[in-house]
């Protein structure tokens, strides 16, 4: 195989998180690296950092598509994200470890990034690295790339030589040098990484724009597969989904329909004009279709967790924050079903305060990530030990003991 099909058999490879670790972010403070799993069910006290760790994994990707300024005010600045408690000028240690590259078989690939930062809201990248990891012990990690105050080396794509300096036009401490360079011919590692975290996708249940899911006519866009982080593009998704050729997302949305409304028939999406759609929902019963502004929102809420998890090429992972927010308790199964199966097929996490879901999630227990502060207010993670509950599992379901507020899983209010 010539070089160029090697590289298109690696662009095309999916790579999922496999450890994180931070210091300095808000509150959490990672001593060692903490370890994902296909899905992670993090459950925890209000303030016990389960968002704000969905935040820390979604910096990479927000930096890397909006700068570092942007990504600082996304969160609400600079001095609200790093930990000003430590010594100032304070840092924020950041890393992510993928793994499932296909011509890194031999190990995985661990970015590494420490940003500096003064109570004023100034700030510096004084280390950003990737190496090849989890290789034989006695060999020192590989480079990919190796930046420090605004000067760095790269390696460029099977070059004999190791790291290469970088172009002086691409140098600067308040850039990432990996979304600098983009070259898929020149480095294609560093594209491969860019490419897969940006195409990790996140939700928060409190930002889905309800309104404009339900009353926004957008043209007709083939290329909106996935859907928005507020969810406007609905619509577009399903019928995006609906129309491809590739896999049965159609009948699929169409039995977890009939489990929530026993009378669906059908969705349709008549044209408006030439260039707009609508989206209208048959039952078997008398009466005109229900247009998409008519449904409930708890509905649209379900529409929309079932175009991210029942996606028939779902991004490398799926983030939802509190997904049973507006849900019926009647509807929560379904749901629970739909995560269980979508992280057959892809790496998912979600946060819940639900003891409905998480009885519906008792045969996952060893998925459960419980969040908690420690003495002096960081936020520690620990996956729950399923064999030290075993006996109890054999007589409460999972959300039970979460609400008999069991220590072993804690986060329920006393």
């Amino acid at each position: 195989m010539d070089d160029l099909d090697d590289e298109n058999r690696f662009m095309t490879t999916k790579t999922y998180l496999k450890t994180i670790q931070a210091k300095g972010y808000r509150n959490l403070e990672m001593a060692e690296p903490f370890e994902w799993d296909n899905l992670n069910i993090l459950i925890g006290a209000n303030g016990a950092g389960k968002s704000n760790l969905l935040e820390m994994i979604e910096f990479l990707p927000d930096a890397l598509s909006g700068g570092l300024a942007e990504t600082f005010k996304k969160r609400r600045g600079l001095t609200s994200v790093i930990d000003l408690d430590r010594a100032l000028p304070s840092e924020m240690e950041l890393m992510w470890e993928l793994s499932g590259n296909a011509l890194l078989t031999q190990g995985e690939l661990k970015y590494h990034l420490i940003i500096e930062g003064d109570s004023y809201g100034r700030f510096s990248v004084n280390q950003e690295r990737l190496d090849e990891t989890g290789l034989d012990s006695s060999l020192m990690p590989e480079a990919y790339l190796d930046f420090k105050y605004g000067e760095g080396m790269a390696k460029p794509w099977k070059s004999g030589n190791g790291l290469q300096k970088m172009p002086e036009n691409l140098k600067s401490p308040q850039k990432l040098a990996l979304g600098s360079l983009s070259s898929s011919q020149l480095y294609p590692v560093l594209e491969s990484v860019r490419e897969q975290a940006l195409s990790w996708c996140f939700y928060n249940a409190n930002d889905m724009n309800i309104r404009a899911i339900k009353h926004e006519v957008k043209e007709i866009d083939a290329l909106q597969q996935f859907l928005a982080a507020d969810g406007r593009n609905l619509k577009m998704v399903l019928y995006n989904l609906i129309q491809s050729e590739k896999g049965d997302f159609g009948e699929n949305l169409d039995r977890i329909l009939r489990s929530l409304y026993t009378g669906h028939r059908l969705l349709k999406f008549p044209l408006i004009d030439s260039q707009h759609f609508e989206l209208s929902w048959q039952f078997d019963r008398p009466g005109k279709p229900l247009k998409l502004d008519q449904v409930s929102d708890g509905t649209i809420r379900m529409l929309c967790w079932i175009a991210v998890l029942a996606h028939p090429n779902p991004p490398a992972l799926v983030c939802i924050d509190e997904p049973e927010l507006g849900i019926h308790p009647a509807w929560l199964p379904i749901l629970a079903t739909l995560i269980t199966e979508a992280a057959e097929h892809t790496q998912v996490i979600i946060s819940t305060h639900s003891s409905i879901l998480l009885d519906e999630l008792t045969d996952q227990a060893d998925k459960v990530v419980v969040c908690a502060l420690n003495e002096v207010g960081k936020a520690t993670f620990e996956r729950l030990d399923a064999e030290a509950l075993e006996e109890w599992l054999v007589h409460y379901k999972l959300g039970k003991l979460f609400r008999s507020g069991h220590p072993e899983l804690g986060g329920w209010p006393r």
